[in-house]
């Protein structure tokens, strides 16, 4: 049976994950993960007294364009190995979509330990970043630019951050609607922040960054404007004579690299963050009227795991009508869907990998309901 667990019972829940994800917080570091974990709402599932397996929701918002949804966070999924191969994980994410639909999220994501095991739930990859390497010949400044970078200490909180993040934010699909107490706690403990201002003083781009053992890594690389591009780039660039290495976690569409004085360099693609449609008919009934949609659509969707969503949606303009699944012109099931609204993938890459049916007038309709902005995330949970 599964049960959510009290406040009381989140040390053997720490203990489960510390020895399932084989780490080991330290005693002065506890009182602050459980209080971090407040917010947290943990399913467990016991045997003989005993936790055996165990899931945290966590409510969060992320932005797609300029809308903001409520998303569901799926973290600290564990079971210990004598517990395993008994369904309860299963038994776990069915509960947690359950409740999601039932709290009105909409959307949901998770980091994987194994993509293709959470594809059977739903789930797809929507996420990713380019992990660059580079070397001390590589840090060779651009041209030039007018504004200024402003460097600050660990640990402090420059309200800039906010703004140039939310706006960055806008323009992409899925990133993390950040409270304060989020930058406080997760996005720049122990970093280093430089903010780029430009010559009128404003502030259009960060990097959070530390500098350990000759080696500059950079986890947040946040330009809004090409100069601004520029100058945080020159300031890497900067530290030239104290680092031998430099590594850069960049979105994918980050043009960086590309500008470099050489761009051969070292660069992986990192596959990162799962999401999927929690409630499909609840997300189209808003989502259709924040982009306008202006056309009559239908289509059917297969979900193996919420069994609400296997339906037929006739979508009329800024209207959304649902009715029991029929042979409908355009076919497709959770992954595809919730990949094609993120913008991960375009009508016609589902179509080259088989895993969407359309007829040809109906392919522009699908094609508008991606509203062209590029997946990405910066965030953990």
């Amino acid at each position: 049976m599964i049960t959510k667990l009290n406040h009381g019972q989140f040390e053997e829940s720490l203990q489960l994950s510390e020895y399932a994800f084989q780490y080991v917080v330290p005693s002065e570091d506890r009182k602050r993960r459980f209080q971090q974990t407040k917010g947290h709402t943990v399913y467990g599932i016991h045997e003989e007294e005993k936790l055996a397996a165990k899931l945290h929701l966590i409510p969060l918002q992320i932005q797609l364009g300029e809308h903001v949804y409520p998303m569901g966070g799926i973290a600290g999924v564990a079971t210990y190995p004598e517990f395993r191969r008994r369904g309860y994980v299963r038994q776990l994410m069915n509960h947690s979509l359950l409740k999601m639909k039932e709290d009105g999220k909409v959307l949901s994501m998770l980091h994987p330990f194994s993509i293709d095991f959470y594809r059977k739930f739903g789930w797809e990859v929507f996420a990713s970043f380019h992990k660059v390497q580079l070397v001390k010949k590589d840090l060779v400044p651009l041209k030039p630019y007018n504004g200024r970078i402003r460097r600050f200490k660990k640990d402090t909180y420059p309200n800039e951050l906010e703004s140039i993040y939310d706006r960055y934010a806008e323009q992409h699909n899925g990133m993390l609607v950040r409270s304060k107490n989020w930058w406080r706690e997760r996005s720049i403990t122990d970093l280093w922040i430089a903010i780029y201002y430009n010559d009128a003083g404003e502030a259009t781009g960060y990097l959070t960054y530390e500098v350990k053992k000759e080696k500059m890594k950079v986890e947040e690389f946040v330009p809004l404007t090409s100069d601004a591009r520029i100058g945080l780039w020159n300031f890497i660039c900067q530290h030239d004579s104290m680092v031998n290495e430099a590594e850069l976690i960049l979105n994918p569409c980050e043009v960086l690299p590309i500008m470099l004085k050489d761009p051969r360099i070292k660069l992986e693609k990192h596959p990162y963050f799962m999401a999927r449609i929690v409630d499909v008919e609840n997300f189209l009934k808003r989502y259709v009227k924040e982009i306008d949609f202006p056309y009559q659509l239908e289509f059917s969707i297969t979900d193996s795991t919420a069994a609400w969503n296997n339906s037929t949606f006739i979508l009329n303009e800024n209207e959304v009508m649902v009715g029991e699944k029929i042979e409908a012109p355009i076919s497709l099931d959770i992954k595809a869907f919730t990949a094609l609204i993120f913008g991960v993938h375009t009508p016609e890459e589902l179509l080259q990998m088989g895993k969407l049916q359309v007829g040809e007038e109906d392919f522009h309709k699908l094609q508008s309901l991606s509203q062209g902005k590029y997946p990405f995330f910066y965030d953990f949970f």
